[in-house]
């Protein structure tokens, strides 16, 4: 089995590759014919990911979840812990369909950047509500805004607390953005410069902080400059995105 997930891995890095195909042989041994489906999603399953900054995400859906089967995945991903790995997400075979409805934007991106590593494909019929989306995406960008503005307080305005802030917000405003992308009716682009020039082609709005602090991210020389405007202009990048999903409700 961990020679078929690797050949299905030949996009990412090899050190990447290597410690999700790890995992996913262990998940496989250890659950057998009670494991429904593993998925990969997230940008190492399309575009985008950077090898020692994106998670490498999945999700894991058995056909029943048990405190038993949790202690076995916990020690399945102990060898992978700091390496990457995200912690997985887990579902019962009969949770996702009635799931959709709480976390749309997520099943969204999943439906469409996964890669299935073993089983079902269950997301194949999957519809998501566009007023969920809606509502999520409000939720999210507002409590971005909020965790931001606390997270400064304890930055002590030095200059790597603030990168890191920023740096560690960014998946999470990227996600809303996404969100925001399939309310329109359209698919969002897997690339994040794409991505954000639909998000102003579409609603008219700034990105170019993100698109800065996307940037910062990645290592770019230069993206750093006057990191305390730039921090407001993140802000300010962000409510705006909250102000209009808010005016479509």
């Amino acid at each position: 089995m961990k020679d078929e997930i690797l050949q299905k891995l030949n996009h990412l890095p090899d050190k990447s590759r290597d410690i999700l195909a790890g995992f996913a042989d262990r998940i496989y041994k250890a659950f057998g014919d009670q494991l429904y489906s593993m998925m990969l999603f997230g940008s190492a399953a399309g575009g985008g990911y950077i090898e020692g900054k994106s998670d490498i995400n999945t999700m894991i859906i058995l056909e029943r979840v048990r405190v038993s089967d949790l202690e076995i995945i916990m020690e399945a991903g102990q060898k992978y812990t700091g390496k990457g790995l995200a912690v997985p997400l887990i579902f019962e075979r009969g949770h996702v369909v009635s799931s959709l409805d709480t976390f749309p934007i997520e099943f969204s991106d999943m439906k469409q950047r996964h890669l299935t590593l073993y089983g079902a494909e269950p997301l194949a019929d999957a519809v998501i509500e566009k007023k969920n989306l809606r509502y999520q995406c409000e939720r999210e960008l507002k409590s971005i805004l909020v965790n931001l503005r606390r997270g400064f307080l304890t930055t002590d305005a030095k200059r790597e607390n603030i990168e890191a802030l920023l740096e560690n917000s960014l998946s999470s405003v990227l996600a809303a953005c996404r969100g925001m992308i399939w309310m329109a009716d359209r698919q969002p682009h897997d690339f994040i410069v794409d991505l954000l020039n639909d998000l102003r082609e579409i609603y008219n709005t700034d990105t170019s902080a993100i698109d800065r602090v996307w940037r910062l991210r990645k290592g770019h020389s230069g993206a750093t400059a006057m990191l305390e405007a730039l921090f407001e202009d993140y802000l300010a990048n962000i409510a705006e995105l909250a102000r209009v999903v808010d005016s479509r409700g």
